[in-house]
């Protein structure tokens, strides 16, 4: 196993899932003089280890050499830029990664849409490569090790602005399925999020691939960024493009257009351009035809993501946790009959604008269920443009359960009830996974 470049001391920067993961693989380089920091003050630490717990944690870093970033933790604090200065490596699992084996890595970011469409790509590219496939990235598992140990395997990675915030190196493929705001608590602006994601782009050279969404400004823009080429989805548009042809995906690449699937053959509930990326990226992996539309016709999609849960006297339950932000819930609006369709909205904040939901909501006829912290203001919105009456309820009582059976007792034969919050889920859950769970969970237990 090749040995990176890890001076001592060095500080991992919070202890969350990337931390973990961080700590386990310098204790096996052999680094022992390692300190913990995270403004958690109680978390059980690794016997033996240093550690910073509790407020102030990050504030002066200028003891250490090497730091590694967790992927939550702003690259512009004041601390890690004075350690800069002071001459500290700044560095994560991602950056480490992309050191030994750019060349090899496809990475898939965008605002919505890209768990589902790296999970389809990652079927895809199982089934042509086998076992020498390396998967990992946003979800908390980490490429590291397996490149490490065999740095020419093709690595398929789901990203986040929060890995590529101040990174200079770029992966072989970069996909961008679109950019909305989101994440403006980490974030602050619009500009700074799409920044972040430009990394993706910004050091691509002429051998390199960018997959762009050919119908989405932000997406677009990237193409002033990279040296590399473009593989254009949605249009068909320059020399490689992947789009709709009268209901059948097509892909135009290396001078030849090949029709892949149907729509209507496809199982899975999801937004067509998760599928014309899947399509995209495999085209690039020289994967055949045939074996992109047989993956398509198996997938059935990801958990917490407009995931069927079950069918209760005509009244059809989906759980769609993973939508986070107002996009993701419009998308979801577009997958179903609206007269049909009730939301269950609500979660905690990410200072999201709930204009354009809002405003679909009522052009669509679409009934809401309002609970949690945002609810309100979800509220406030249909209110100001004449659609309060869109809301059932909002349910301040904080019972996810009562929630859930008081919206059932709401629906009527042939509704489909959808949880799609558009919203975070940190005033009742833990993450957004435990709460579709708990949805699923008590779902199943209706009568």
């Amino acid at each position: 196993m090749k040995k990176l470049n890890i001076k001592s001391p060095v500080a991992i920067l919070g202890y969350g899932a990337e931390g973990r993961a961080a700590f386990d693989f310098l204790k096996k380089q052999g680094v022992t003089d390692i300190t913990i920091c995270d403004e958690k003050d109680n978390l059980m630490m690794p016997a033996g280890v240093h550690s910073r717990l509790g407020e102030g944690a990050f504030d002066d870093l200028s003891q250490f050499k090497t730091i590694m970033r967790s992927p939550g933790i702003h690259y512009e604090l004041p601390s890690i830029l004075s350690a800069i200065e002071s001459g500290a490596i700044i560095t994560s699992l991602t950056r480490l990664a992309l050191e030994l084996a750019a060349d090899h890595i496809t990475a898939i970011t965008g605002t919505n849409g890209k768990t589902t469409t790296t999970a389809l790509t990652r079927k895809i590219l199982e089934a042509h490569y086998g076992d020498s496939l390396i998967f990992g990235g946003n979800d908390g598992s980490p490429v590291l090790k397996e490149v490490m140990e065999h740095p020419n395997n093709p690595v398929l990675m789901e990203v986040s602005s929060f890995q590529f915030a101040d990174l200079s190196l770029s992966p072989h493929i970069s996909a961008l399925l679109n950019i909305t705001p989101n994440h403006l608590d980490w974030h602050v602006t619009l500009e700074d999020y799409t920044h972040a994601k430009e990394n993706l782009f910004r050091h691509q050279n002429a051998e390199d691939w960018a997959v762009l969404n050919a119908n989405e400004e932000n997406s677009t823009r990237m193409a002033e960024s990279t040296s590399a080429q473009i593989l254009w989805v949605g249009k068909q548009k320059g020399k490689s493009w992947a789009a709709w042809k009268e209901g059948t995906l097509t892909v135009h690449h290396e001078g030849k257009e090949e029709g892949v699937i149907r729509h209507d053959q496809l199982l899975v509930k999801t937004h067509p351009d998760n599928l014309l990326f899947a399509a995209a990226l495999a085209a690039l992996h020289h994967v055949p035809v045939s074996t992109i539309a047989e993956q398509m016709k198996l997938f059935k999609g990801v958990a917490h993501r407009l995931e069927h849960i079950r069918t209760l006297n005509d009244i059809h339950f989906y759980n769609d946790s993973s939508s986070t932000s107002p996009e993701s819930a419009m998308m979801a609006i577009d997958q179903f009959n609206p007269k049909h369709l009730i939301l269950l909205l609500g979660g905690s904040s990410k200072k999201s604008d709930f204009s354009f939901l809002a405003d679909k909501i009522k052009s669509h006829g679409v009934r809401v269920y309002l609970y949690g912290q945002e609810g309100e203001t979800i509220q406030t919105a249909l209110r100001e443009i004449g659609a309060g009456s869109s809301a059932l309820t909002y349910n301040t009582s904080g019972n996810f359960s009562q929630i859930i059976h008081d919206v059932h007792h709401l629906a009527k034969a042939e509704d489909n009830i959808v949880l799609s919050p558009a919203c975070a889920s940190f005033d009742m859950f833990t993450n957004a996974k435990e709460r579709g769970t708990q949805f699923t969970r008590i779902v199943e237990g209706l009568e």
